[in-house]
């Protein structure tokens, strides 16, 4: 295929941008497949929502603890050289969660401690990672970059917890864990392979970092100031924010489900829990087409009260096919609001202050939700899953078109 400069893969022709992307596939695959065999170890544990909520909670809330420090080194520091840090570090814990599992390690709250250290990796890795995609693609190439990016997401979250639901069913939890680590290598290579003298903007943050060696606390509370100045980032963190609130818990209770509603294999919950992943990757042509082409704020209209009916959808589907087919629009709803408002935050923010905002966008994106799937695996235990998913499904969408009737959504637009 001939790669057109305006093409749908036009961000790819960049060999840098290449590497990481196609390391980044197979990396988040392995993420995925982890996601799945962490929410199947603590419930088979414990036969309980609230833990699996507990396990949410620990797996996100450290990316908040660490995330100063995130935008420090991203602004600051090499980003390649941060992410391979990361990547091993991130490939090590795997590693030891399949070691603990081997060894008979049956305490979930040992469990949700390991999570919780877990988290603190990604919260350093995340952010950074979403940071790096400008160091690899000029300007003219950002928005589609961006939107590549957050298609091999999907993609992995397509495919990543059917591996992992695999593996799951025929080997056990420990096995699914140790492949993860496997998953890391190609992400790392990529990186080594990578040439830092052709990425963008590394040398401007080496002489900052050598001549102003700026504070950690000074650096996010200029970018703190930064963000309520810029009305388009703000109301992209505010949009994800309460999409992270009524929409990514329900991700977490997909085991619940597979469980309990539907009583279904191993294999079939990752299945189900990569259908989100199937159904964003279906529409990757239309979101890079006639989607990109409408303004940001009529994409996140249509995403954020789309993405509240597929939830609904789901929590009151008869059956296992009818929720496939749910989680399935809302994986094309998510995609559409993923790309929109990073590319707004990352095509409005000045250079300097990048990685700094994208960390406080990851804010956004990861804060509300370990509070979110602790309070709705409480909630859930007590009412059940089909009543509280559905009662947050709505809210969603509600709140999306309240966005919309009072303007809000019009900042998108906004270019600073």
């Amino acid at each position: 295929m001939t790669i057109s400069s305006h093409g749908l893969f036009s961000s790819l022709s960049i060999r840098n941008y290449r590497l990481y992307w196609f390391g980044a596939v197979l990396k988040n695959n392995g993420r995925w497949a982890q996601y799945v065999a962490t929410y199947y170890i603590i419930f088979r544990l414990t036969e309980s929502a609230s833990w699996v909520g507990l396990t949410a909670f620990a797996n996100f809330v450290p990316m908040l603890i660490v995330n100063p420090i995130t935008g420090w080194l991203s602004d600051n520091m090499n980003r390649r050289n941060v992410l391979i840090v990361t990547n091993v570090i991130a490939s090590s814990m795997a590693g030891m969660m399949a070691i603990a599992w081997g060894a008979g390690l049956k305490e979930p709250g040992v469990w949700v401690f390991i999570f919780f250290l877990n988290g603190a990796v990604s919260g350093l890795l995340i952010p950074v990672g979403q940071a790096f995609v400008a160091d690899c693609v000029p300007q003219s190439l950002l928005r589609n970059a961006i939107t590549l990016n957050s298609t091999q997401f999907n993609a992995a979250r397509a495919i990543g917890p059917a591996i992992g639901g695999l593996i799951l069913g025929i080997a056990g939890p420990g096995w699914t864990l140790l492949a993860v680590v496997f998953f890391y290598g190609p992400m790392l290579f990529s990186l080594l392979l990578i040439n830092p003298a052709s990425l963008l903007h590394s040398q401007e943050r080496k002489v900052k970092v050598q001549s102003e060696k700026p504070s950690i606390i000074s650096d996010y509370r200029e970018s703190v100031r930064y963000v309520f100045r810029s009305r388009g980032i703000s109301a992209a963190i505010i949009t994800i924010s309460i999409i992270s609130t009524f929409g990514f818990p329900v991700v977490q209770q997909i085991i619940v489900f597979s469980e309990d509603v539907f009583e279904v294999s191993p294999f079939l919950f990752g299945l189900l829990g990569s259908a989100q992943g199937i159904g964003a990757v279906v529409v990757v042509p239309l979101v890079t087409g006639y989607v990109s082409q409408m303004k940001p704020s009529a994409q996140q209209f249509i995403a954020t009260v789309g993405y509240g009916l597929a939830i609904v959808l789901f929590a009151i589907a008869p059956s296992y096919g009818v929720a496939f087919l749910a989680l399935s629009f809302l994986g094309v709803m998510h995609l559409i609001s993923a790309s929109n408002l990073n590319s707004v935050v990352q095509l409005q923010v000045d250079e300097e202050m990048r990685g700094r905002v994208m960390a406080i966008y990851i804010v956004g994106v990861l804060g509300p939700a370990p509070f979110a799937s602790l309070a709705m695996g409480w909630l859930v235990s007590l009412f059940g899953p089909r009543l509280v998913v559905a009662l947050s499904g709505s809210i969603l969408a509600c709140a999306g078109i309240l966005l919309w009737s009072r303007g809000k959504f019009s900042n998108l637009n906004a270019t600073n």
